[in-house]
């Protein structure tokens, strides 16, 4: 698999899971998965991340330059988070704050588990890509096109 095909393989995964076809998006991960190697991997999840941290951008507006980006699971009260949605939500935040060293230690622990948590990782960093776009949309439906105000 070239690069171009699977820059559109995650775009239009990226934009069946916002459109909630969970299993379509699924099955396109697992296509990229299976034809990619450590390395291209790492770059689909950098893309999947440059995407969530352009929805913050459009959401909140740029960050200033004593700040940083950080996400939390929407209540950290029910129940522990999942290893695979843990290295997501850290995922996101270290690219998104320009922490490369931290994204290529999170994604090497992800590489290094069993197969199937290292999928369920791509797959939730997938996930919580297209629960931000898909939040974003619904503001900004609501709201017009500017971003929100930055809270703080």
């Amino acid at each position: 698999m070239n690069s171009s095909l699977r820059a559109q393989l995650v775009m239009d995964a990226i934009s069946r899971a916002v459109d909630c076809d969970f299993q379509i998006a699924s099955n396109l991960m697992g296509e990229i998965l299976r034809n990619s190697n450590g390395q291209q991997m790492y770059g689909v999840c950098c893309g999947l991340a440059d995407a969530a941290r352009q929805t913050l951008v459009r959401l909140y507006g740029h960050q200033g330059p004593e700040t940083m980006w950080g996400l939390a699971p929407s209540d950290p009260a029910d129940e522990p988070l999942h290893p695979a949605h843990a290295f997501s939500l850290r995922f996101i935040t270290a690219f998104a704050n320009g922490d490369m060293e931290t994204c290529k230690a999170l994604y090497l622990a992800a590489a290094n588990a069993s197969a199937d948590d290292y999928a369920h990782s791509v797959i939730a960093l997938l996930g919580d890509v297209a629960r931000l776009a898909r939040r974003a949309l619904l503001e900004l439906a609501e709201g017009g096109e500017e971003p929100a105000a930055h809270p703080h």
